[in-house]
């Protein structure tokens, strides 16, 4: 029975010791740790005795004259973790000294875990940069969040042109991938096929500085059922449709750009730069997108509810009526088109428009081109051409806008992640750390680039732009968590006009379907089957190389056959569903 007195007596110091490690950690704090406090040091060396003696009687010398191996089994294994809890008071003394000197806030594990790794996918317009670059911003990252969030990250950057195929390729390989973006793609997908995590129960916690920081309804798009499945982008949702120009141009030829306010005033424009210059190609053929985005769903007009409003395969809703119809078959669509026609057949459009290569920056950069369509989510676009393609430009606004059911830009966990909490710990991050996102959007600052007296993002000095310093990335706000974390680039928005276009999206319009999401997953032949047809069609219209009335009607006859009629009808249950339920 020796052995049982001997574990009483080891229970008794064990629990001593504990109630003595409780003690200090509410008298002295956690970030203080054990050993930093004199007080405590001379408390353990003068009763170091007292534990030695009460940890042998319960450990011993070896198994005693009638305890079973299971008994003294018991008895090592509880005087180990008396040892242990001793120990991890004792031996994180150092690391604790470097912890107390942290940030208030930041959040903080025990000594003993170890950082959690989190694979973190995301893109660049640029080159990539070399490995040895990409590899310096790593750790600069892991320095920072190693202390904040106990989280090493490594970085997988890819070329946005690339990024989704090679993120359903690691996704899809069972390779390590723990955080990643919905790019161009609706997010729906992956929250059907199950790749997406429920990231509810993290709201509240991980996550939390972020859904305080979100605008009003912005989960919305990216629940289902009550489920959160990812964050939204949060930048400039509020984007009103525009037309940038040579503004020498119009200053030489007395053009009144004030008097535009619609795309039907262009056309005078138009025909005025083309007398004066009738070799320039007037408008560049790859934003001719942007116009119908801005025209169709930026008026308050219609809602492509998931799809992409310059093309929608399934079926769009006005705002005044919650009725799902092909847009292809609406007025308000073919009169676009019959404008963009007329451009195009006065020679406003290049007659390869269709098909050209040239890119908006080498057509600009030419000089032998008027203007392109564009967003305004940042009204300063004009002098960001203007630095870029050695021209002055100015931009008109063309449309009014609204924020609406669109998809795209979500980032989102893996579902096979192996720590789910530090991936949302540093999708905190990406939208309330202004640290880590220019850190990633331009490298690291006197290195990589340097802020201006606008506090806006140059080039450091010895480089002429941000495109030739060693950390390419440079991806702006587009990508990112929070946009109005990252600094502006050279003739970007700062100061008071920042703040300006920061609120408009925190009280811009919202289409009364805002949230909605299309499941097409029953009907993915039919959908996948219109998409092709839509291709086909789309950009000859947006430029006007076809003709109007026979191209609508051949393209909306195979969209018919293809299964258009199913799909419109499924989109139009699901939103019946989804307006009952609100």
């Amino acid at each position: 029975m020796r052995w049982k007195s001997d574990l009483i007596r080891f229970r008794i110091s064990h629990l001593y010791l504990k109630n003595i490690r409780e003690f200090h950690r509410q008298s002295f704090g956690k970030e203080n740790r054990y050993l930093k406090n004199e007080s405590f040091c001379t408390f353990l060396c003068k009763n170091f005795r007292f534990f030695c003696v009460m940890i042998s009687l319960s450990k011993g010398t070896g198994k005693k004259k009638g305890e079973t191996n299971e008994e003294k089994d018991f008895g090592d294994f509880e005087a180990t973790l008396t040892v242990g809890s001793l120990l991890s008071g004792c031996g994180g003394a150092q690391s604790g000294d470097a912890a107390g000197k942290q940030e208030s806030g930041k959040q903080e594990s025990s000594d003993s875990e170890e950082p959690a790794e989190v694979v973190f996918a995301y893109m660049t317009q640029n080159n990539i940069p070399e490995s040895s670059e990409l590899e310096r911003i790593q750790n600069l990252i892991n320095d920072y969040t190693v202390d904040k969030i106990n989280t090493k990250v490594k970085l997988v950057l890819f070329s946005n042109s690339d990024y989704m195929n090679q993120v359903n390729l690691m996704l899809a390989s069972g390779e390590q991938l723990d955080l990643f973006q919905a790019y161009n793609t609706s997010h729906l997908k992956y929250i059907q096929d199950g790749t997406a995590l429920d990231i509810t129960e993290y709201l509240d916690n991980d996550l939390k500085e972020t859904t305080e920081t979100l605008y009003d309804g912005f989960l919305a798009p990216t629940t289902v059922e009550g489920k959160t499945y990812g964050i939204l982008n949060m930048g400039s949702n509020y984007v009103p449709g525009g037309f940038t120009y040579r503004e020498d141009i119009t200053e030489k030829l007395g053009i009144d750009m004030s008097q535009v306010t619609k795309p039907e005033d262009l056309t005078a424009v138009f025909a005025k730069v083309k007398e004066a210059y009738p070799d320039m190609t007037i408008i560049d053929p790859n934003r001719a997108n942007a116009l119908f985005e801005s025209y169709l769903g930026k008026i308050d007009k219609i809602d492509p509810l998931g799809d992409n409003i310059a093309s929608p395969v399934s079926g769009v809703a006005y705002q005044d009526n919650a009725t799902v119809v092909d847009m292809y078959e609406t007025t308000d669509f073919k009169e676009l088109c019959e404008l963009t026609r007329s451009w195009f057949e006065a020679g406003y459009y290049a007659s390869d428009a269709a098909t050209t290569t040239a890119t908006t920056a080498e057509l600009l950069m030419s000089g032998n081109c008027f203007g392109t369509f564009c967003g305004l989510g940042n009204p300063k676009i004009a002098q960001q051409y203007t630095n870029n393609y050695g021209h002055p430009f100015e931009n008109v606004q063309i449309s009014d806008s609204m924020i609406w059911s669109g998809n795209g830009g979500a980032w989102m966990v893996n579902s096979g992640c192996k720590d789910p909490s530090a991936a949302c710990k540093f999708m905190n991050l990406l939208y309330t750390d202004a640290y880590v996102d220019n850190l990633l959007v331009y490298g690291e600052e006197g290195v990589d680039y340097k802020l201006d007296e606008n506090g806006c993002a140059v080039a450091p000095d010895g480089y002429t732009d941000l495109n030739s310093v060693a950390y390419t990335n440079n991806m702006n706000y587009y990508f990112w968590g929070n946009k109005w974390l990252t600094y502006p680039v050279a003739g970007g928005l700062y100061g008071e006009e920042k703040e300006t276009n920061k609120q408009q999206n925190y009280d811009g319009d919202h289409s009364n379907y805002y949230g909605f999401l299309y499941d097409y997953s029953d009907k993915e032949a039919e959908y996948t089957a219109c998409q092709n047809i839509v291709e086909e069609y789309k950009k000859s219209l947006w430029v006007g190389a076809a003709d109007v009335d026979t191209t609508l009607a051949e393209m909306t006859k195979r969209l018919k056959a293809a299964g258009m009629d199913d799909l419109i009808q499924a989109k139009q249950e699901q939103l019946d569903a989804w307006m009952s339920s609100k």
